[in-house]
C-alpha cells in the first residue's frame, strides 16, 4: 500500500511539473509575443511622432514661403544700356531722339540695335514689330515729315494689326507735316499721350501696342518753342524693361435680343459696349435708369452687389476703358438738395483723365442744379446739360480730357402733361472719345425769354442764343479758398431791366463767379424779373418797390442783412452798373484789409477820378474821404451800429453825390479805391433830374480790362503804412516848374513835356488857409482834367492830398496845410498861391 502511494504521488508530481512546464512554457511565449508587441507599437510609435514632426516642419516652411516672396528670375546680364537686369518675360529698351540735325537716334530693344545711324532720316522713325511677345517679325519704316505730307505714314499705320509693337523716335524735324489724322492714330490707336504736344524741330520718343496701353517710361515728348540762339529742342530718351502682353480679341458680348445689356454690333478692342438709359415717367408708375456696361448691370432699380439703385437727380457710373473697370458710382439728389448738387460737382471734379462719365436723370434733376456743377459736366464734354429743364430726362457719356463736345448725350423733352421722354444710348463707346466742334445747344428757357420780352438786343441775338450762360471757372487755382469768392454779392438794380440784364451778364462772365453767392433784390415779384435773373442762376429777393432810388438801395441793404447773417461783409452793386472780369480778382487782394484796418471804411471798385486821361496803372490803389458807392463793400457792424435806424443824414442822396462827407460822421476813416475802376456806370437813356451832373460825371471813363489783373502791395493800404508811403513819395517827387501851369491856371489847355509811360513822380504844392480850402485845388483840378462840378466836392482827396495818374507818370496836389507839405517845405519847393484876380503868380520859397 506504502509503494502504491508513493507512485502515485511520483506519478502526481509528475503530472504537477508537466502542468508547470506547460503553465512556464506559456507565460514565457506570452512574454516573448507580449515584448513582440509593444516593440511593434513603440516603431509605430515613432514613425508617427516622425511623419507629425515632419508635417510641422512642411508647415512651417509654407509659411516661410509665405511671409518672404520668392524673388523673381533675371536676365543674366543687363541690356541696351541699361544698369539692371530684366526679369525674364521683360525686354530691356532704350530709345533717344537725334540731337539737332546732327546726331541720330539710337534704337535698341532685348538687346539688338533696331536701326542704324545710316538707315535713319529727317522726321520720324519706326520699328514695328509684329510678334512682340517672341520678338519676331520686325520691320522698320522712315517718314521725312519735313519734305513730304503725311499721306504714306497714315497708310502706314493703318496696316499695323492688333496687338503689334512700334517704337517710334524723331529725328531734325518730324511735325512740320504731320496730320492731325496720323496723330489721332497715334492717340487712339497706340495710346500716346503726347503727340498733339509735338511742334516744330520738337523731340518725341514712344513706344506703344496697338490696342493695349503699355506700363512704364514709354513717351516722352520736348515740344521746343523757338528762342534766341536755340534753334531744336533738346534730346531726350526712354529707357527700362516692360513687360508685351500678348493680344486677345475681345470675347462678343452675347445676350438675349432686346434686354438692357444689348448692343447690336461687336464692339472692337478700341471700344466698350454701353447702354444707358434716363428713368421714365409712364401712366402713374416710375422707372428707374439703368446702366450696363461690358454685358454687366452696374446701376438699376435694384441692389447689385454693394451698390444702391439709382436715386431721383443725376446718378454717375465713372468707368476706366483702359482697365475696364466701374471706378466708382455716384447718386445725387440734385432736385431737393444743394449738398446733393455740391457733392456732384466735387465727385466729377476728382474723375482722373481718361475716364469715360456715364450719366442719367431720374425724375427731376434741376430744381438744385447749380452753374457750377454744369459746367464741370462741360468740360467732360457736355453741350446740353444747359438745356435741360424741369422733369426733363438726360442721357450722357463722356470723359475726362475730351477735346470738344461728346457725340453721345440726349435729352428726353418734357411731354405737355408728364416728365420728359425716355432717352437712351446704346453703342460701342470708344475707349477715347473724339470730341465734336458741336456748339453748346441753345437755351429753351433763353430762347423762350426772347419769344416772350421785347427789349434785350444783346441778349437774344442769333449768335447768343446758341450760347450758353454759365459761370466761368476759377483761372487762379491759389485763389479757391480767398474770402473774396465767397462773400455774398448783392444786386440793388431799380426798375431799368435792360441795365440790370447788362448787369447780370457781366457778372456770370466774372471767373470763379459762384451763382448762389450772387442775390438780385427785385422791388415785387413780377414775371419778367424773375424769369430774367433765373436765366443767369442767381438768387432772388424782394422788396418794397419805391420811385425813389435812394430808398429801394436802403431797403435792399437792410434785407440782404437780413438775407446773410453769417456775413460781416457783403458786396454791394447798385443800379446800372457793370463789372470788369477782374473784379473778384480786385476784391481777392484789397477784402482781407478791413479786418486788418478798422479806420476803413469801405473798399470801392469805382474811382471817382477814373477818366481816360487820369488813370492807368491798374495796380495802383488809394486811400480817400469819399464814399464813392457804385460797386462796395458794406460793413455790417458799421451800418447797424452807425446807420440802420439813426437820423444821421448819411444816406439821403445817392453814393455818387456823396456819403459821408461829415467828419463827425466818417471819424477820420477812409475808403479805399482803385486807381482804374472795376466797375462801370451805364448811362440811363431819357431826361431826369441829376442827368447834367451825371453826364459830365461818367463822360469818359476807363475800366480795368484785364483777367488778372489786381493791386500790389495792399499791406500800404493800412493807414499808418499809408502815411509813411505819401511821405516817401513826396520826398522822391519832381517839384512841377511855375512855367509847365501858368497858362492852364489862366484858362488855356494844360500843356505838359513829361515823357509818358516812365513812372515818374510830379508834385505840385499849393497855398491853403484852412485844411477845406480848395479854391487852388480846384483851379489845380481843372487844368489836369479830374472831375470838378459847381454842385459837388473835390473827389479823391485824402489829408489835403490828390493823387491820380496821367500819361503813364504819377502826380500829386499838395496844399500847404497837409501834412505830407512838411516834407515838401523841408525841401525848399515852390508853392502857387491862390489866383484871383491877379494874372502872375507869386511864388514863395
Amino acid at each position: 500500500m506504502w509503494l502504491i502511494r508513493k507512485l502515485i504521488r511520483v506519478r502526481v508530481c509528475q503530472h504537477a511539473i508537466a502542468s508547470c512546464l506547460i503553465i512556464l512554457t506559456f507565460v514565457l511565449l506570452s512574454y516573448v509575443f507580449q515584448e513582440d508587441e509593444t516593440e511593434k507599437n513603440f516603431k509605430v510609435n515613432l514613425q508617427q511622432q516622425a511623419g507629425e514632426a515632419k508635417r510641422q516642419q512642411e508647415i512651417k516652411m509654407q509659411q516661410i514661403t509665405k511671409a518672404v516672396p520668392i524673388m523673381p528670375a533675371y536676365d543674366i546680364e543687363a541690356k541696351c544700356g541699361n544698369k539692371s537686369p530684366c526679369q525674364r518675360g521683360q525686354f530691356a529698351y532704350h530709345v533717344r531722339t537725334g540731337h539737332k540735325n546732327k546726331e541720330k537716334p539710337y534704337m535698341c530693344l532685348d538687346g539688338k540695335e533696331l536701326m542704324t545711324p545710316e538707315t535713319m532720316s529727317r522726321g520720324l522713325n519706326i520699328v514695328r514689330i509684329q510678334d512682340p511677345t517672341h520678338m519676331q517679325k520686325i520691320t522698320t519704316q522712315t517718314f521725312d515729315l519735313y519734305d513730304e505730307d503725311s499721306s504714306r505714314l497714315e497708310a502706314f499705320l493703318g496696316s499695323i494689326g492688333d496687338g503689334q509693337l512700334i517704337i517710334v523716335v524723331s529725328f531734325d524735324d518730324a511735325a512740320y507735316q504731320l496730320s492731325d489724322a496720323a496723330r489721332k492714330v497715334f492717340m487712339n490707336n497706340f495710346y500716346s499721350q503726347h503727340v498733339y504736344r509735338l511742334n516744330y524741330r520738337g523731340q518725341w520718343a514712344f513706344m506703344g501696342q496697338k490696342g493695349m496701353p503699355l506700363q512704364g517710361d514709354i513717351e516722352k515728348v520736348n515740344p521746343f518753342a523757338p528762342a534766341p540762339g536755340v534753334e531744336w529742342g533738346d534730346q531726350l530718351e526712354i529707357q527700362g524693361c516692360i513687360h508685351i502682353k500678348e493680344h486677345q480679341k475681345r470675347k462678343p458680348v452675347v445676350i438675349q435680343s432686346g434686354s438692357l445689356c444689348d448692343v447690336k454690333e461687336e464692339c472692337d478692342y478700341n471700344s466698350i459696349p454701353i447702354h444707358v438709359e434716363s428713368g421714365e415717367y409712364h401712366a402713374g408708375r416710375k422707372t428707374l435708369p439703368r446702366v450696363c456696361v461690358n454685358g454687366e448691370l452696374v446701376l438699376g432699380n435694384r441692389r447689385i452687389g454693394k451698390e444702391d439703385p439709382a436715386k431721383r437727380g443725376l446718378n454717375f457710373v465713372v468707368f476706366n476703358p483702359i482697365d475696364e473697370v466701374v471706378v466708382k458710382i455716384g447718386r445725387f439728389d440734385t432736385y431737393e438738395s444743394p449738398s446733393d448738387d455740391r457733392e456732384a460737382a466735387a465727385f466729377l471734379q476728382t474723375v482722373q483723365d481718361g475716364h469715360l462719365v456715364i450719366g442719367t436723370v431720374f425724375d427731376e434733376a434741376t430744381n438744385q442744379l447749380s452753374f457750377e456743377t454744369k459746367g464741370v459736366l462741360k468740360n467732360l464734354g457736355s453741350t446740353q446739360i444747359f438745356a435741360l429743364d424741369y422733369r426733363e430726362m438726360w442721357v450722357f457719356i463722356g470723359q475726362k480730357g475730351i477735346d470738344g463736345a461728346t457725340p453721345y448725350e440726349k435729352i428726353g423733352n418734357k411731354l405737355p402733361t408728364s416728365w420728359g421722354a425716355k432717352v437712351d444710348i446704346q453703342d460701342c463707346i470708344p475707349k477715347q472719345i473724339e470730341g465734336t466742334n458741336s456748339k453748346v445747344a441753345a437755351s429753351r428757357k433763353k430762347k423762350k425769354f426772347c419769344e416772350e420780352y421785347d427789349g434785350y438786343p444783346e441778349l437774344c441775338t442769333e449768335e447768343n442764343l446758341l450760347l450758353p450762360v454759365f459761370p466761368k471757372p476759377l483761372d487762379d487755382i491759389s485763389l479757391q479758398s480767398n474770402p473774396a469768392y465767397s462773400t455774398p454779392i448783392v444786386v440793388i438794380p431799380g426798375t431799368d431791366l435792360r441795365a440790370l440784364e447788362r448787369c447780370l451778364a457781366s457778372l456770370i462772365d466774372v471767373p470763379g463767379i459762384r451763382p448762389s453767392n450772387v442775390m438780385v433784390m427785385l422791388e415785387g415779384s413780377f414775371a419778367e424779373p424773375n424769369d430774367l435773373v433765373s436765366l443767369y442762376g442767381f438768387r432772388v429777393d424782394f422788396i418794397k418797390s419805391s420811385a425813389n432810388y435812394q430808398k429801394t438801395l436802403i431797403s435792399g441793404i437792410e434785407r440782404s442783412l437780413t438775407a446773410f447773417p453769417g456775413n460781416e461783409y457783403i458786396i454791394i452793386l447798385e443800379e446800372y452798373v457793370e463789372v470788369t472780369p477782374d473784379f473778384l480778382h480786385y476784391f481777392s487782394q484789397t477784402l482781407p484789409l478791413l479786418d486788418k484796418d478798422n479806420t476803413i471804411l469801405t473798399i470801392s471798385a469805382w474811382n471817382q477820378n477814373g477818366f481816360e486821361h487820369t488813370s492807368g496803372d491798374q495796380h495802383l490803389l488809394y486811400r480817400t474821404e469819399d464814399f464813392p458807392g457804385f460797386g462796395w463793400v458794406l460793413r455790417r457792424k458799421f451800418y447797424t451800429g452807425e446807420i440802420f435806424n439813426k437820423n444821421t443824414g448819411c444816406c439821403s442822396v445817392p453814393t455818387w453825390r456823396g456819403w459821408l462827407l461829415d467828419d463827425n460822421m466818417r471819424k477820420g476813416r477812409h475808403s479805399i479805391v482803385p486807381d482804374v475802376s472795376r466797375v462801370k456806370r451805364i448811362k440811363k437813356d431819357g431826361f431826369y433830374e441829376e442827368k447834367s451832373f451825371l453826364d459830365a460825371y461818367l463822360a469818359n471813363r476807363k475800366t480795368s480790362s484785364g483777367y488778372l489783373t489786381e493791386p500790389n502791395e495792399v499791406y500800404k493800404l493800412v493807414a499808418d503804412e499809408y502815411d509813411k508811403e505819401l511821405d516817401r513819395l513826396v520826398s522822391g517827387s519832381t517839384a512841377m516848374m511855375e512855367s509847365e501851369l501858368s497858362i492852364c491856371l489862366h484858362g488855356a489847355s494844360l500843356i505838359l513835356q513829361h515823357e509818358p509811360d516812365k513812372g515818374h513822380l510830379y508834385a505840385v504844392y499849393y497855398q491853403q488857409d484852412t485844411l477845406d480850402d480848395t479854391v487852388m485845388l480846384r483851379k489845380l483840378a481843372t487844368c489836369f482834367g479830374l472831375f470838378v462840378h459847381n454842385e459837388s466836392h473835390i473827389r479823391g482827396v485824402y489829408k489835403g492830398l490828390l493823387r491820380f495818374t496821367r500819361d503813364g507818370n504819377q502826380y500829386m496836389l499838395i496844399g500847404t496845410q497837409s501834412p505830407f507839405y512838411t516834407t515838401a517845405q523841408s525841401q525848399g519847393n515852390k508853392v502857387l498861391p491862390v489866383i484871383g484876380n491877379k494874372s502872375h503868380y507869386i511864388l514863395r520859397r
